[in-house]
């Protein structure tokens, strides 16, 4: 039997491949575009993620368990679909270097500003490499491990406890100078990674799609405590003037057994950095794979690492990172939402072209 994706699996992969990097700057962002107490608007996008998911989780009922590639090209030729997945396969070979490439210029700011930067990249992409040729099924367990040398750092912000105080908070809600849109897409982002998933139809078990939701809520959960605690421990104005004011948070992190905590917590961050990289790089060879089925998967491991590699180099600072990452991002969002609903079109294209042939038969 094929082996298949247990629920559980797929949550845990979930959690790990939503884009965790924003994370470190998520509160600054929360208050500069949604204002006071701008940590409620992670509920709105919440919602708003799990709307995206529902409609994942139709495209797999009313398909039937086929991949997606199977429901388009019944109806639109392969050859007309070739610039969207040259487009798709972009966008994710980008996201997932660029996230690959600003973590390097803070990691190596934090720990090694003289090595050369196409050190930690080799080391990214060699990584990247052992997990894709294993495949997805060898590649969610090997995430499943990751996720649980990840998860304990989440418990070091309990010993924050004494410094958070309720006063830090306002009784205005959005005040400020906000931008709900910009505010939206921004924190948005801090979830994509997901949109990847509807490629997992002939690999999972049935009843899969919860798994997705609860994924999602984990990721969510963990935002919005990281990101409340911060409107807690400091004041709007020190949160507006952080750069990384999760980074800073964990500064203030006293454990008599730990010095430094933001160092190792930013270091095992490399693991949910490689889990991204190594989904979205996935994602891309299976829709290579579709466009040209006579060519080894392997080999397209190849071609996407080495543009990976590649578009990793383009940035020469953080800053440029940043803005490449933020306009592939907003390219994510798009497919995470067009995708799914030009999928849910063909579907019912189809669905009715089957009830009129059935009633003409009758």
């Amino acid at each position: 039997m094929k082996e298949r994706l247990h629920p559980l699996q797929l949550s845990i992969l979930i959690y790990m491949i939503q884009n965790g990097l924003v994370l470190y700057s998520l509160p600054r962002l929360i208050a500069e575009y949604f204002g006071t107490n701008g940590w409620l608007s992670i509920i709105f996008i919440f919602v708003l993620v799990n709307i995206n998911i529902t409609m994942i989780a139709i495209i797999y009922k009313l398909g039937k368990g086929r991949s997606i590639f199977e429901i388009i090209e019944a109806t639109v030729p392969k050859w007309v679909m070739v610039p969207f997945y040259l487009f798709i396969i972009g966008v994710w070979i980008g996201m997932a270097s660029m996230i690959m490439r600003a973590y390097i210029f803070i990691y190596k700011m934090m720990f090694f500003p003289t090595l050369p930067a196409s050190l930690f990249i080799i080391f990214f992409i060699f990584l990247s490499f052992q997990l894709l040729r294993g495949g997805i099924y060898k590649m969610t367990k090997a995430i499943v491990v990751l996720c649980a040398i990840l998860q304990p750092m989440i418990f070091l912000l309990f010993y924050l406890i004494p410094e958070f105080d309720f006063a830090r908070y306002t009784t205005f809600f959005f005040k400020g100078e906000t931008d709900f849109f910009k505010g939206a897409l921004h924190v948005y982002t801090s979830f994509l990674g997901i949109e990847v998933s509807i490629l997992f139809f002939p690999m999972v078990e049935k009843k899969w799609t919860k798994a997705l939701f609860i994924g999602n809520f984990l990721s969510t959960v963990v935002y919005f405590i990281i990101t409340f605690i911060c409107f807690g421990f400091f004041s709007f104005d020190q949160i507006l003037n952080d750069i990384f004011p999760v980074m800073t948070l964990f500064e203030y992190t006293e454990v008599a057994f730990l010095t430094r905590a933001e160092n190792l917590c930013f270091s095992v961050l490399a693991f949910k950095v490689l889990s991204i990289i190594a989904i979205y790089y996935w994602g891309a060879q299976q829709i290579f794979g579709n466009m040209i089925k006579s060519i080894k998967p392997n080999f397209w491991i190849f071609i996407i690492l080495a543009s990976g590699f590649i578009l990793a180099l383009i940035p020469d600072s953080f800053v440029d990172a940043e803005k490449w990452l933020k306009w592939l991002s907003y390219c994510g969002i798009g497919i995470a939402w067009a995708l799914p609903i030009f999928v849910l079109c063909i579907l019912f294209i189809q669905i009715l072209k089957n009830h009129k042939e059935t009633d003409n038969a009758k």
